[in-house]
């Protein structure tokens, strides 16, 4: 595949929430688990399923097909969870468990350019998108994890105020 000036390829983890398509860069992926049990925890925001124990470690688990609007394809026992390691402006590192559909590879995906930040997708949610990568004929989201941890601390400051 032909590089030029307007496009350029890196390594993605992909992965499907409901009847999308998505990614994170490869370096943001620590591990992928079959689903484990989670433990709710009360009054949290729906999307966030709860935590789960990973070797000693407490990690909070989150569905994003809630938070994006998407229906789950099956239940949430049959999902994969995507453990993920943030890097937060603070400079701390943030362990966070990412329910899937399914779980596709490490690919490189060419990133192109697009017209409008918005996508097309995703109303009053297009910041955690961070550029869209194609895969031979299919478009791929990139997800912006800081983004998307950003918006979650407001909305809980927003609940707690």
């Amino acid at each position: 595949m032909a590089e030029n000036e307007n496009t350029a390829t890196s390594n993605y983890f992909t992965f499907a929430l409901g009847s999308g398509n998505f990614a994170l860069p490869v370096t943001s992926v620590k591990e992928v688990l079959n689903y484990e049990q989670i433990s709710s925890v009360p009054k949290s925001l729906p999307y966030l399923k709860g935590v789960m124990n990973i070797r000693g470690t407490v990690v909070t688990v989150m569905d994003l097909r809630i938070m994006f609007g998407f229906e789950p394809v099956k239940p949430i026992e049959k999902n994969s969870i995507i453990v993920t390691e943030i890097n937060q402006s603070s400079g701390h590192t943030l362990t966070v468990g990412i329910l899937s559909d399914s779980v596709h590879v490490v690919t490189p995906l060419e990133i192109i350019p697009a017209d409008t930040a918005d996508y097309g997708v995703m109303p009053n949610r297009q910041e955690f998108i961070s550029c869209v990568g194609k895969l031979d004929d299919k478009f791929i989201l990139v997800l912006d994890l800081e983004k998307i941890l950003e918006s979650i601390n407001a909305e809980l400051e927003a609940i707690t105020i």
